[in-house]
């Protein structure tokens, strides 16, 4: 089966809305919303042909775009490969140049649209929260570590990982039980940092693997399952992306108390490693709620720490 190489544009206003488009009963996945974009023709790279499809769709001239993912998904009767692109500035005000439907929606209202199935993953994303706290066992003993989490959660973090290497299995799975019922009936997204198996065994909605895990996996990722992932380099970047993970967490970015021995990558190479990518990627080491600005200028998704986060929430 071939695959359709597709230009995908996530486009927001100047009041964070974000552009979607009703497609016709007609066409491949007829009457479902979708994010504007079409078939990228031969010859043209995936920006130039995000630039003639949302010149020929709405009417708008894009100048620049920054990646943003890369999907690929097998439907029964065709395989998609999702160059997806988020463009924030642009010229013209958009109109359905083919008199299709359009629709302004804030990002937590895309929930309540029905999309295909190779756009879920773009809603995953957008849904995603600039911080993303990490619960450590460096932090101290059970109680400590629960104690943080709920310091967390009481400050409104809505995804936060749980990293505890030092316990075996067992006294992994008895600690995680605890933290998942605390985030369950908050609705706060917990990433065990484990094993793909075990994060199968306690019935986790999300998982955060190691580097070295990336390179293990020989299948598919769960469709049931949220992954994240650590990466240090431009190889696990790219083998994160080839598996289709939702995002990945880049460190060290600056020296930290935790990896003291580990060169930092420093923000010039961060922004290079982020920049040639699809993929959503967190800045980790030695970075805080306070870290924002640069960030954001670095192209990072987001902030990720352990300590960073103790000092705004006390443990």
């Amino acid at each position: 089966m071939s695959t359709l190489n597709v230009a995908v544009g996530v486009i927001k206003n100047k009041y964070g809305e974000i552009l979607i488009s009703h497609r016709f009963q007609h066409q491949h996945q007829g009457g479902l919303w979708e994010f504007p974009g079409g078939k990228i023709e031969l010859g043209e790279t995936p920006f130039q042909g995000l630039q003639r499809e949302l010149s020929e769709e709405l009417g708008i001239v894009i100048h620049s775009a920054k990646p943003l993912l890369k999907i690929k998904h097998h439907y029964d009767d065709l395989s998609v490969l999702l160059n997806v692109f988020l463009v924030e500035q642009y010229q013209g005000q958009a109109i359905g140049m083919e008199q299709q439907k359009l629709q302004w929606v804030s990002t937590a209202e895309l929930a309540n649209f029905d999309f295909p199935l190779a756009n879920r993953q773009i809603v995953e994303t957008l849904g995603l929260d600039f911080f993303y706290p990490i619960v450590d066992d460096s932090l101290g003993d059970d109680n400590c570590m629960l104690t943080q989490l709920d310091a967390l959660i009481a400050a409104g973090y809505t995804m936060i990982q749980w990293r505890a290497k030092s316990l075996a299995d067992e006294a992994f799975k008895t600690l995680a039980k605890r933290a998942l019922t605390r985030c369950k009936k908050t609705n706060v997204r917990l990433f065990l940092n484990t094993r793909m198996d075990l994060a199968r065994a306690l019935k986790a909605p999300a998982v955060h693997l190691s580097a070295n895990q990336l390179f293990s996996i020989k299948e598919a990722l769960p469709v049931d399952m949220l992954v994240a992932a650590s990466g240090h380099n431009k190889k696990e970047l790219d083998q994160a992306q080839k598996l289709g993970v939702l995002f990945v967490v880049l460190s060290p970015v600056l020296k930290t108390k935790t990896h003291p021995n580990c060169s930092p990558i420093g923000w010039v190479r961060f922004k290079k490693l982020v920049d040639a990518v699809f993929l959503p990627v967190f800045a980790l080491g030695g970075l805080s709620v306070s870290d924002r600005e640069i960030a954001v200028r670095h192209n990072a998704q987001g902030i990720s720490g352990i300590r960073g986060f103790v000092k705004e929430t006390g443990c």
